[in-house]
């Protein structure tokens, strides 16, 4: 297999790692709270017990047990391998809560509560083990901006088609089932044949995933100096902030569409999907010419120009009406996403080149899994985010017909809270050191190290 298809075999792999995050991101709330009935407030509680607590351990971990990991398939192979399977089961499971074919009677059902909240930290605890090795993969195999760039090109190419699969294609799907064995069959059946999709990219990713072999430190850093060394690193620090926000404003748009879809322009599922398409289209129109102001820009610049376009493009969502309204929007929204998903990723690869200077070692999985733990702490910001949006609009799941507070309550907070979050990455930003100079010095600095490699 050649360098190219090798390098698109591995980038395929991001389609699973995209489809499982945002597939949940988006429907996971909607789906609890509007088809299960559980109460808003419980749904809260959950995901501030699996994706707060929880991941607070378990991300880390997995990152640093996958630096340490040493057998003849590499550090990261085994753990995608393995952990793949699981995670299609458990993606199956998160689908499919014991209701017996009916919503919930009592909202406030505490063993529907208990299966929620063990579901979804096993499927995070799965997801964890697959994603952060998967991803710290890419700055280890592409140590070159230009490499990287371009080979970000198809992993976010794959990363589009896996939220256009969870967030416009499981609707249709859901539907088409749902209209002849029942709603919550629709879910069920449309979980088990989007995990079979993010699961068989994710076994393509394998063909590409030829792990290099580096001269490192026979003893592995111990766990509390890693987690040290990874925690004070002022690049790292800034980095999380920005990461942090960037998570909060995708996550945000995509937990609140089918609110606004529903309650505001009253837009069918299918519909949403149109909508969601619209944004992915122009996405993965305009990679290339992300990709160019990149390389003249450099990554910090170019982070903060598209984050600034995504939400101030999200603004017409105060006066929107209509489907072809809010299309016309979401294109807008979708020549920025391209630009942000383009080059994050790639600043945290300058870190960790940054951190092998520093001690010696690739520690992709250390950086990568601190920042999984990051990116799922965003649930617990949206979690209760989105319950108090709700509560404080007056939305009763259980209403045949919404009160006109709730389309206004979900205007304001679809603008209001992700100018907040831009504001505070920026400000991250301001001062994370690694501009574009500075990684090239960085680069060259690492080629003295290996000799011209």
């Amino acid at each position: 297999m050649g360098a190219r298809l090798r390098s698109i075999a591995y980038s395929a792999g991001n389609l699973g790692v995209s489809l499982f995050f945002n597939t949940t991101q988006t429907w996971l709330i909607f789906f609890y709270v509007d088809i299960v009935r559980l109460d808003a407030r419980m749904v809260g509680l959950a995901f501030a017990l699996a994706y707060g607590v929880w991941n607070a351990i378990n991300d880390p971990l997995v990152g640093a047990f996958s630096d340490r990991t040493r057998t003849r398939w590499g550090r990261r192979v085994p753990y995608i391998a393995l952990g793949t399977p699981v995670l299609l089961v458990l993606f199956f499971l998160v689908w499919s809560p014991p209701l017996g074919g009916r919503p919930l009677a009592n909202p406030r059902d505490w063993g529907m509560l208990a299966w929620f909240t063990v579901v979804i930290a096993l499927f995070d605890l799965a997801n964890t083990a697959v994603s952060v090795p998967y991803v710290s993969l890419f700055p280890e195999l592409y140590p070159r901006l230009r490499d990287r760039t371009e080979v970000s090109i198809y992993r976010q190419v794959a990363a589009v088609i896996g939220v256009a699969l969870g967030l416009a294609v499981m609707p249709l799907l859901r539907n088409a089932i749902g209209a002849r064995a029942g709603t919550l069959a629709g879910w069920r059946v449309a979980g088990l044949v989007l995990g079979i999709a993010g699961a068989g990219s994710l076994a393509v990713s394998l063909l590409g995933s030829r792990e290099p072999t580096r001269a490192e430190p026979k003893q592995a850093m111990p766990l509390l100096e890693a987690f040290k060394a990874t925690l004070v690193n002022r690049s790292f620090i800034t980095y999380m902030v920005a990461d942090l926000m960037i998570n909060f404003i995708w996550t945000w748009l995509s937990a609140m569409v089918p609110f606004f879809c529903k309650y505001v322009i009253g837009a069918s599922d299918a519909q949403t999907s149109v909508l969601f398409a619209g944004m992915l289209v122009t996405a993965i129109a305009l990679y290339p010419a992300w990709r160019w102001v990149a390389l003249r820009l450099g990554s910090r610049a170019t982070l903060a120009l598209s984050v600034s376009l995504f939400v101030v493009f999200l603004l017409p969502v105060l006066w929107v009406r209509t489907l072809p309204q809010a299309i016309a929007m979401m294109l807008l929204v979708g020549t920025a996403h391209s630009g942000m998903t383009l080059v994050r990723e790639i600043l945290l690869g300058d870190v960790i080149d940054e951190d092998e200077l520093a001690t010696g070692r690739r520690r992709e999985g250390s950086y990568f899994g601190v920042c999984a733990f990051i990116e799922r702490l965003v649930m617990v910001i949206i979690g209760p985010a989105s319950s108090l949006v709700l509560t404080l609009s007056r939305y009763d799941a259980s209403a045949a017909t919404q009160p006109g507070t709730v389309s206004l309550g979900i205007r304001l907070g679809m603008t209001v809270l992700p100018f907040v979050a831009l504001a505070i990455l920026l400000a991250g930003l301001k001062f994370y050191p690694l501009g574009k100079q500075q990684v090239a010095d960085l680069r060259s600095k690492l080629d003295k190290l290996r000799g011209g490699a």
